[in-house]
């Protein structure tokens, strides 16, 4: 994209990836699922713990990646990138509601009757 500096500038808004949150979020986890490894005879309760903190462990990073993705992927640009790169930006309309549609008479062809008769029985 551009030649890169030896210190780039970081834009405010997005700031760099909160990596102290991913530890903070991923250790405890971690720890609890080697105290289990550690601990007793396997048994299903240490098989469900386990399987549930590793899941754990997954969710805490995917949900930390999904909160950082701009400040990650703005952490490699340099300070001149907003003028070397153009970026398009395609609106969404939703589509208009389609029109009712018309209702026309259609006129009757001249040799039917239109009168019903009734008979009593």
């Amino acid at each position: 994209m551009c030649q890169p500096t030896v210190s780039s500038v970081r834009l405010p808004a997005t700031g760099r990836p909160r990596w102290g949150l991913l530890y903070g979020l991923v250790a405890p986890q971690l720890a609890a699922l080697a105290i289990v490894e550690l601990s007793g005879p396997p048994n299903v309760a240490r098989a469900t713990l386990r399987y549930a903190l590793a899941l754990g462990v997954f969710a805490a990073m995917a949900v930390w990646i999904r909160s950082n993705r701009a400040a990650i992927e703005l952490q490699d640009w340099c300070d001149c990138a907003s003028r070397t790169m153009t970026v398009r930006v395609i609106e969404h309309r939703p589509p208009a509601p389609p029109a009712p549609p018309r209702l026309e008479r259609i006129p009757a062809p001249a040799d039917v009757e239109h009168e019903l008769a009734f008979t009593e029985p």
